[in-house]
C-alpha cells in the first residue's frame, strides 16, 4: 500500500472596499429589515470561505473488473476568497461617517480574520482524523468513482466544523452589532 499524504493550507483574501451601494441596499444585503437596522445599515463586511479538495487514489488490479483502492493523496486548501467591505455611498471618504463606519467594517474584517485563524488547527485535524479512517476497499467501480466517493467523505466529515466556524463568526460579529455600539459609534460624529 502507498504511503497516504494530507497537505492542508490555508489563504486569506485582502478586504475590497466600495463605496458604491446605498444605505438601502446595504441594509438589503445584510438581510435585516429596516426597523431592525434602525432604519439603514450603513455599512457591511461579508466574508467568504471556500475549501479545494484535490484527491487522489492508488489502485491494484485483481482482475475479473475488480480492483483494491485506496486513498493515496489528499490536498486541502481552506481560504477566505473574498472580504467585502461595502460603506454607504451616502459617506463619502473623508468624513468623519466614513472614518466611523469604516473604523466598525474593519473590526468586522479582523474578526473574520481572527476566527479563520482560530478554526485553522481544528479544520486540519479533522481533515487529517477523516483521511485516517478512510480504508482500501474492493470495488468494481471505476477509480474515479471511488475517489469522487472518498472526497465526498472528507467534505461530509469537515462540514460541521465549517458549520460551527461560521456560527463562531456570526456571534463574534453580532457582539459588535449592538445598539449600544451603534451609539457609541455613532456619538463620534457631530451629526448625522
Amino acid at each position: 500500500m502507498p504511503q497516504r499524504t494530507v497537505t492542508f493550507s490555508t489563504w486569506m483574501a485582502e478586504p475590497v472596499y466600495s463605496g458604491e451601494e446605498s444605505r438601502a441596499r446595504i441594509t438589503a444585503l445584510s438581510g435585516k429589515t429596516r426597523a431592525e437596522s434602525n432604519e439603514f445599515t450603513t455599512g457591511l463586511t461579508r466574508t467568504t470561505t471556500n475549501l479545494e479538495l484535490r484527491v487522489q487514489g492508488w489502485q491494484i488490479d485483481l482482475g475479473q473488473g475488480r480492483r483494491c483502492m485506496g486513498l493515496a493523496r489528499v490536498e486541502a486548501v481552506w481560504k477566505i476568497t473574498e472580504i467585502k467591505v461595502d460603506v454607504a455611498r451616502e459617506y463619502p471618504p473623508g468624513g468623519c461617517q466614513y472614518r466611523v463606519i469604516r473604523t466598525h467594517e474593519d473590526e468586522h474584517v479582523a474578526i473574520s480574520r481572527d476566527t479563520f485563524r482560530h478554526w485553522t488547527p481544528q479544520a486540519e485535524s479533522v481533515l487529517r482524523n477523516a483521511a485516517a479512517r478512510i480504508n482500501p476497499r474492493i470495488s468494481t467501480a471505476s477509480a474515479d468513482a471511488v475517489t469522487a466517493e472518498f472526497k465526498d467523505q472528507l467534505t461530509a466529515a469537515m462540514r460541521p466544523t465549517f458549520e460551527a466556524f461560521a456560527n463562531e463568526l456570526r456571534v463574534r460579529n453580532a457582539a459588535i452589532d449592538t445598539p449600544g455600539n451603534y451609539r457609541r459609534v455613532n456619538g463620534q460624529c457631530p451629526s448625522w
